[in-house]
């Protein structure tokens, strides 16, 4: 149907004002507790039951991926089609088989091949595939697109690596858009492969992108996916004010296509999956009160990798009360970034439960769930150091962890480790270096049990070497507590990554009645001994379910 300008405007005014109404006029909210997130390559990376043997890709494990989901209690299905690069559909905007003779021709490269753009080419539609089933098993379904994906980017300095289902033609003929090579304080060292979101071309071509998955598709929603990866700008050549316009006209423009292709007359979601650190915000041009006025729905808060137990999530609260608010949860806490012995700590079911209490206690909404199908084994068979132990997902706890009430009764365990260094940020709790004659400070946010906590914990400090004589002082909200000979792991558990040997380990108790909700202090003062090298702490306090 051919619309005269006039009427074209009639017809946006109309429908933006309708998604608007439901949204806010009648304080409708998003009704999810739990967001369950699948970057849809788990499910050839991975083994898991329904694919023990690495088998071929098929219709069937997409509906599988779904139903584990789903069977475990997960609300919202959060589906990301490839990396935000090469379309993982049938598109006009990049039309497939062009990119794959364009890139084979490019590159040199002949039998250049995605399993995955094998199976779309062929007339498979895996939204489509993933969306009715999500619906006929009475999940949301939300694309999650990702905005600025590095995974695969250095096929321009290694051509044979072959990255056919992430790089488009658009990337390579684009150097000028690259950010480059930044200073060392501004981003990590491949972030040089992102582009750079001052020019408008750069955004256009994830635009057309999301609005030919909006128009096509049956949708609930759509998560933008800022921390894949968190670098937009080169910061010595924007200002704040610059970087932040960028960003929520971006964010209009996105709002603008999923009312304009709505269906029924039904409001479509708009998250975003931002840093949990307000911190960072300034460098991506995050503003979360115009983000909120502009029509974002949920603030899906993420730590990049891993659990971050300590964050900003009760101050981003405030800055959005109308808007619902959620913390991610990952299948790891910790990172050991030697590419030699490369080993992740997994999220047990105490920390998990701790972490989701400490997110509803800072006011969030729910909580999602990112890379939690990576408990299972994911490594490379020519992978010369394994991270396992690896296990199914822990899907019986999904349920427990949307119900605010049940994980307060909880054992507790919290924890600080090492990190991956994104988002830039001026500080990080670990690594550290305990020297003598200094006093190094860990803030962490505690939130007590139902009834309060009654008996006494245990906290750690760990080493990637042994203590052998060090001594130190230790203490919680000034009071200094008494070592405990007992460094053994609080909770059992068959995740033996990153434990720390006993020589490695100190402890001591702590009495409950000096902790208080909410923040709190651990200092740590070296007394005796050579400096030492802290990569963790953690404390495990009893919940109120498990009291005799």
């Amino acid at each position: 149907m051919n619309l005269t300008a006039p009427a074209r405007v009639f017809r946006y005014v109309a429908i933006f004002f309708l998604g608007w109404t439901a949204q806010h006029a009648f304080g409708e909210k998003p009704p999810f507790k739990i967001l369950y997130n699948s970057d849809t390559t788990h499910i050839l990376t991975c083994t898991s039951v329904w694919r023990p043997n690495r088998e071929k890709l098929s219709r069937g494990m997409f509906v599988a991926a779904v139903d584990e989901a789903a069977n475990a209690g997960a609300d919202a299905f959060l589906m990301a089609p490839g990396l935000g690069w090469v379309p993982w559909w049938q598109s006009k905007v990049v039309p497939l088989d062009n990119h794959a003779a364009w890139f084979r021709d490019h590159f040199h490269l002949p039998n250049a091949k995605s399993a995955f753009l094998d199976f779309i080419m062929q007339g498979n539609d895996i939204i489509a595939i993933t969306g009715d089933r999500c619906h006929e098993k009475g999940m949301a379904f939300f694309i999650s697109f990702r905005l600025n994906d590095v995974h695969g980017k250095d096929t321009l300095a290694n051509p044979t690596a072959g990255h056919i289902a992430s790089v488009p033609r658009f990337y390579v003929d684009h150097p000028e858009f690259l950010l480059g090579p930044q200073p060392s304080n501004e981003q990590t060292g491949w972030a040089r492969y992102l582009q750079n979101w001052v020019h408008p071309e750069v955004r256009d071509s994830k635009l057309n992108l999301i609005g030919e998955v909006c128009r096509n598709n049956d949708i609930d929603g759509l998560e933008l996916d800022f921390m894949r990866a968190p670098y937009f700008f080169r910061q010595s050549e924007t200002s704040a004010g610059q970087r932040r316009e960028i960003m929520l006209g971006f964010v209009k423009q996105v709002r603008q296509l999923l009312d304009l292709t709505m269906r029924a007359g039904k409001h479509r979601w708009l998250s975003v999956r931002i840093p949990s650190r307000l911190e960072a915000y300034d460098a991506m041009g995050i503003d979360l009160p115009a983000w909120s006025s502009a029509g974002v729905d949920m603030f899906n808060l993420a730590s990049s990798y891993h659990i971050e137990q300590t964050n900003d999530l009760a101050e981003v609260r405030e800055l959005v009360p109308a808007s619902t608010v959620y913390l991610e949860l990952t299948h790891v806490v910790a990172f050991n970034g030697n590419a030699r012995a490369r080993s992740h700590r997994r999220a047990t079911k105490e920390l998990l439960d701790t972490s989701a209490h400490l997110a509803y206690a800072g006011g969030a909404d729910g909580i999602s769930l990112f890379n939690f199908q990576y408990f299972r084994d994911y490594r490379d068979a020519k992978q010369e150091n394994a991270d396992g132990p690896y296990s199914e997902p822990p899907f019986a706890l999904v349920k427990e962890l949307g119900n605010p009430s049940v994980v307060a009764t909880q054992p507790q365990h919290y924890y600080q480790g090492m990190i991956m260094a994104q988002p830039p940020r001026p500080h990080r709790p670990f690594p550290v270096v305990a020297k003598p004659n200094e006093k190094l400070i860990f803030p962490v946010d505690l939130a007590p049990p139902n009834g309060g906590w009654k008996t006494a914990g245990r906290l750690r400090f760990q080493s990637d070497q042994s203590f052998g004589d060090r001594k130190f002082l230790v203490e919680i909200n000034g009071t200094p507590l008494v070592p405990n000979p007992d460094v053994s792991e609080p909770y059992p558990t068959i995740y033996t990554q990153m434990q720390g040997k006993p020589d490695e380990l100190r402890a001591w108790s702590v009495p409950p009645e000096i902790l208080r909700a909410g923040h709190n202090e651990i200092a740590l003062s070296s007394l005796h001994g050579s400096p030492a090298r802290l990569i963790a702490l953690d404390l495990a306090l009893p919940g109120s379910s498990d009291r005799k």
